[in-house]
């Protein structure tokens, strides 16, 4: 009589870790968006369409650091109306601080993923904030023949903490916009500085 073979353990996930360096935010290829919601419970969903950064890869990656900034009037929504009101100082306040920034200073495993702690930067107030997600992996960049790195990150703030107040409340309503906003990044990284290179293709100057 033939044995019955021993049951294999499935082998352990191994969580893949970025190769150091210096990498720079491809902002054609990236995603820098949010989710509101919009009197209690519908998702309205925006995006900000120009940035910059760069993200310095250590090893050990623990101590590996990045720096975006995120150009306020580029904010997007689909509504000219309501983006207009959303760069008003009832809500960003665009013309007195036309950028949002993000300083990560720590990153460490959390699950099947990575996490960075830093701080953001909305409306002139720095409040410290955490992005989980992921590392995608990376590969040939082939418009420029470098490489390229894959992210997403996920945060939720409150932007009451940011002195973003909005509109009060209905009378026997909710608020308009709810105070959570959904952060959902999907961030593309290259190897060197892309920066004109897209200012060209897009063939306007540089924002930031």
């Amino acid at each position: 009589m033939n044995a019955t073979p021993a049951a294999t353990a499935p082998a352990e996930r191994t969580l893949s870790t970025p190769p150091p360096g210096t990498w720079h935010l491809d902002p054609l290829h990236s995603s820098i968006g949010f989710v509101a919601r919009h009197l209690g419970f519908v998702r309205v969903h925006g995006r900000f369409t120009d940035a910059e950064g760069t993200l310095t890869i250590t090893d050990p990656v623990e101590a590996t650091t990045a720096e975006v900034r995120v150009a306020t009037a580029t904010i997007d929504t689909g509504v000219p109306v309501r983006d207009n009101h959303l760069r008003s100082p009832e809500f960003l306040d665009a013309d007195r601080h036309p950028l949002i920034g993000f300083r990560g200073h720590r990153v460490h495993r959390t699950g099947d993923g990575w996490a960075m702690d830093g701080d953001l930067t909305v409306a002139g107030v720095t409040r410290p904030l955490t992005l989980t997600g992921q590392f995608l992996g990376q590969d040939v960049y082939p418009f420029t023949g470098g490489r390229r790195l894959g992210f997403t990150g996920r945060a939720t703030v409150d932007r009451r903490d940011f002195g973003v107040s909005g509109l009060p409340p209905l009378p026997g309503a909710r608020i308009f916009v709810g105070a959570g906003v959904d952060i959902e990044l999907d961030i593309s990284m290259i190897d060197h500085d892309i920066q004109p290179f897209n200012q060209q293709l897009l063939g306007r100057p540089q924002a930031l």
